[in-house]
């Protein structure tokens, strides 16, 4: 057995576990979640007249896979809805990192990205983001040993971003980089928050192959709760991502939910945005 196909020590388990969410306390805001503003009180009254017998049925993300596809201008082929933005990451560190293997990680950071890719036995190349998005760093710490590479725009936590120019350098460096995969190293742009940034790279991204999008309808849609995220990539990066995750991830009412808020439009959303924006 070789050391990429050994299994991880068992001791990891039992250590430095995620705690989950801390609970609210009377008088305390909670502000370490990001979560949005409540979304509209239309929203209960449009998942009262769902087709209960979607209750009974396993659900199917496709739909909504295609409405997400229209309003990015894509083909539904490359969207694959995930039971959040985290299962989209978790999906892509499980596909395209392998043990021993490296991810290059501006920091600070989202703390998640460190576990999955300890979950996976890799190890993550630290590069210090303090000021503009540090893409001559990144790239020089692109070898034949990096797999990932992930750029988090705005930032988590910092609220920093890069720009078009960042996202097109590191990714034509990336697909230099001889990983194993046909593309080089994969590069993760996590655009969680993207709607609240002035610059969305989500369209320029789908001109490389080496490059996923990670989204979600937790923070600007204020669906957290409904645990709906997306991947926008490659057809044949897409089919991947789906093949590594199970086949019904997320709940049939969360998909309802999340549908009748794109309803909504756009209009709608910038007044979520505006007003999580006025309340910070």
């Amino acid at each position: 057995m070789s050391d990429r196909d050994a299994p991880l020590p068992s001791t990891w388990i039992a250590r430095d576990l995620y705690a989950g969410p801390t609970q609210a306390q009377p008088g305390v805001l909670k502000l370490d979640a990001n979560e949005g503003n409540p979304p509209p009180r239309k929203l209960l009254k449009d998942l009262a007249t769902a087709d209960l017998s979607k209750l009974r049925e396993y659900p199917d993300a496709r739909p909504l896979e295609s409405e997400i596809a229209d309003r990015l201008g894509v083909d539904p082929a490359r969207v694959v809805v995930t039971a959040g933005a985290d299962e989209a990451l978790d999906r892509v560190f499980r596909a395209y990192l392998a043990r021993g293997r490296r991810v290059v990680l501006p920091v600070p950071a989202f703390e998640m990205m460190y576990r999955y890719a300890d979950m996976i036995g890799g190890e993550i190349h630290p590069v210090p983001w303090t000021d503009a998005f540090p893409t001559d760093d990144v790239i020089d710490a692109l070898d034949d040993s990096v797999s990932l590479v992930v750029m988090i725009s705005p930032n988590n936590p910092t609220g920093r971003t890069a720009d078009a120019s960042d996202l097109e350098r590191v990714a034509e460096a990336a697909s230099n980089v001889d990983s194993g995969a046909a593309f080089g190293a994969m590069v993760i742009l996590d655009h969680a928050y993207v709607e609240y940034a002035d610059h969305d790279l989500t369209s320029l991204a789908q001109r490389f192959d080496n490059v996923v999008t990670v989204r979600t309808f937790s923070k600007a849609w204020g669906l957290a709760g409904c645990r709906v995220g997306y991947a926008v990539a490659s057809p044949e990066v897409a089919t991947v991502l789906r093949n590594v995750g199970s086949p019904f991830p997320v709940a049939g009412l969360s998909l309802a939910a999340v549908r009748a808020q794109l309803s909504t439009g756009d209009a709608a959303l910038k007044e979520h945005v505006a007003a999580v924006r006025a309340g910070r």
